[in-house]
């Protein structure tokens, strides 16, 4: 959304609505969507990096709490299961473009034959 939509909604003189962001289509090649998010996931600071920060906050925030403070934890805790969900999606798409990857190998090997 522009700033100039905002301030106009700001003053009333249109309504606030989002505007979709165009999305990049790269096919459904498997592969490289795997080698994408791999690059992505390995690289320094990347997505690896982030989670793992990320469920660093949790934990330490769940250490700041007290311990009867179990809505806290119960949200702590769950905020961290999320992060560990969002990696594994990710590492199943790096696994699935390896996989699909060398199932490409092997019938370019066998075609050869």
């Amino acid at each position: 959304m522009m700033l100039l939509d905002r301030f106009m909604a700001w003053l009333g003189y249109v309504p606030l609505t989002p505007r979709p962001l165009p999305r990049i289509h790269n096919g459904a090649d498997a592969v490289a969507r795997g080698m994408r998010y791999d690059s992505f996931y390995n690289e320094e600071d990347g997505l690896r990096d982030m989670i793992t920060s990320l469920r660093q906050d949790y934990f330490q925030k769940m250490g700041e709490l007290k311990p009867n403070d179990l809505d806290g934890l119960r949200a702590l805790g769950m905020a961290d299961r999320i992060a560990r969900e969002i990696e594994r999606k990710v590492q199943s798409v790096i696994e699935t473009g390896r996989i699909r990857g060398n199932e490409r190998h092997v019938r370019d090997v066998a075609s050869i034959r």
